[in-house]
């Protein structure tokens, strides 16, 4: 007969072959082109056991990329809870007399970021969050705002773009800027009419919505056919008039690219003064910016706007890798733990957050919570710590259904295909990250012993093409899954 001794001895053994075998596979990847010349760290870990896998370079400080978002969503998740919503608050420091009223209208921010968006499952659309307050306006008798139309964004402090951003990135819809009041997820669209040739001018048609006071100076030309979307926008932070330059493909009568709003909360504030004034509403003051908060009075408010719930808005945050809702999660989590809701503020709170989770945080420095600057860093045993503790988490269910699978339709980018048609697909939950020369890949997956393994790959300043990095992570990650 043989003892439970020598099966758990045999077990053992097994298990630490299979490690073995592992760890071999990774360092001779990692002795070959295109990993040779690079920085790779990679942690994988039994999520209910913690235990490592296999690991390389676990400790290095490395360049995330998107990634990064999962500390800040998995922050927001657990500090605010999964049906936490964000309010938004209509109200008025006047009195309404004789139709009148008789004093500001005020759009309180309160650091929404879906307000004005479909993009989030139950989300409305920006004019059919005016018509809400046009209709809380008119039903307190309002025909006449003798005041302004005033935003008050004032619930996060600083700059809404972190200062490590590139100039080609900022004035772009992935680079907007984080307010107190956001809105229309901060971005316009601009439609173009390509040329029927390559080299010819691309011809602005119209602008989606209107933004008082924007101008460009178009450099934009028509590329060859089937290219995509090559074109950017130039601005500064808070710039109207901005620089159009790259190019779109031929063969398209229209061609839309997205910018970033220059100053969201005034936008905010004259577009809904806009709509007032559409819409049958005088009003005689003009659209501004309060330049600090504006005290509520509770009976003074005519409508309250709620967010979807914070796991709608995790969810696309991380399968669409929205930047600005990283962003101004990251300062929801500040405010809630009583910090400024500024860049800083934001960092110091995420890391609070990692140590209060029992992970490390001497490797990280967080520029922002996006992962768009190439001054982030993250240690890729950081990040699968977080992917453990996230398991065992009240919110795991919501946190692991924020990231793409398989054939994910509701995916970005090239990851949506990942692991599609392998042993991976039923069981991986992925989130990656990519700058030019870094890419990144986290989540989870289940292996042939019905273990959930977590997981983090970081690679810096390979050579190669993405896709070939892109298929040397896939085939580690199926050898892994078919492993016991």
């Amino acid at each position: 007969m043989v003892s439970l001794l020598t099966v758990v001895c045999l077990s053992l053994q097994a298990a630490s072959v299979q490690a073995g075998g592992a760890e071999a596979r990774v360092r001779k990847l990692a002795s070959q082109p295109p990993l040779a010349s690079a920085q790779w760290g990679l942690c994988v870990k039994d999520a209910a056991t913690g235990k490592t896998v296999v690991s390389l370079n676990e400790d290095k400080s490395l360049v995330p990329g998107s990634t990064l978002k999962l500390f800040a969503s998995g922050a927001a998740l657990s500090d605010l809870g999964s049906e936490h919503r964000f309010a938004t608050v209509l109200h008025h420091d006047g009195v309404v007399a004789g139709r009148k009223l008789k004093g500001n209208l005020i759009i309180k921010g309160g650091g929404d970021p879906s307000l004005g968006s479909t993009l989030v499952r139950g989300g409305k659309a920006m004019e059919e969050v005016f018509a809400d307050w046009l209709k809380a306006l008119s039903g307190a008798g309002v025909k006449t705002v003798e005041g302004d139309v005033v935003a008050d964004a004032a619930l996060f402090d600083g700059p809404g773009i972190p200062g490590s951003w590139t100039w080609e990135d900022i004035g772009n819809y992935y680079a907007a800027s984080a307010e107190g009041l956001s809105i229309n997820d901060n971005l316009y669209r601009l439609v173009f009419a390509p040329g029927s040739r390559s080299g010819e001018p691309a011809v602005v048609l119209r602008l989606e919505p209107e933004v008082p006071g924007l101008s460009f100076e178009n450099r934009m030309l028509t590329g060859p056919a089937d290219t995509g979307d090559n074109g950017y926008i130039y601005n500064a932070p808070g710039g109207y008039r901005a620089v159009l330059r790259g190019s779109l493909p031929a063969g398209t009568s229209e061609f839309a690219i997205k910018g970033a709003l220059p100053e969201p909360a005034l936008f905010a504030s004259q577009a809904f003064a806009s709509f007032l004034k559409r819409s049958g509403i005088e009003v005689l003051g003009r659209a501004k910016v309060s330049q600090g908060p504006a005290p509520v009075d509770e009976s003074k408010v005519l409508f309250r706007t709620e967010s979807p719930a914070l796991k709608d808005i995790v969810r696309l945050t991380n399968k669409r890798s929205f930047n600005l809702y990283a962003e101004m999660l990251s300062r929801a989590v500040a405010l809630k733990r009583g910090k400024s809701g500024s860049v800083a503020g934001a960092g110091a709170a995420v890391k609070e957050f990692l140590r209060s989770a029992g992970i490390e945080t001497s490797g990280l420095r967080l520029e922002d919570a996006c992962g768009l600057s190439r001054l982030d860093l993250t240690t890729a045993r950081a990040m699968t710590e977080l992917l453990v503790f996230m398991s065992k988490s009240p919110v795991s269910a919501d946190f692991q259904e924020s990231l793409v699978f398989p054939g994910d339709p509701e995916g970005f980018g090239h990851i949506k295909d990942f692991g599609k048609g392998s042993v991976l697909e039923g069981s991986l939950r992925i989130k990656s990250g990519s700058l030019s020369g870094i890419r990144s890949y986290s989540g989870y997956f289940t292996n042939k012993a019905g273990r959930l393994l977590a997981f983090t790959f970081i690679v810096n300043n390979y050579t190669g093409s993405p896709a070939e990095i892109e298929r040397i992570h896939q085939d580690l990650l199926i050898s892994l899954a078919l492993s016991k």
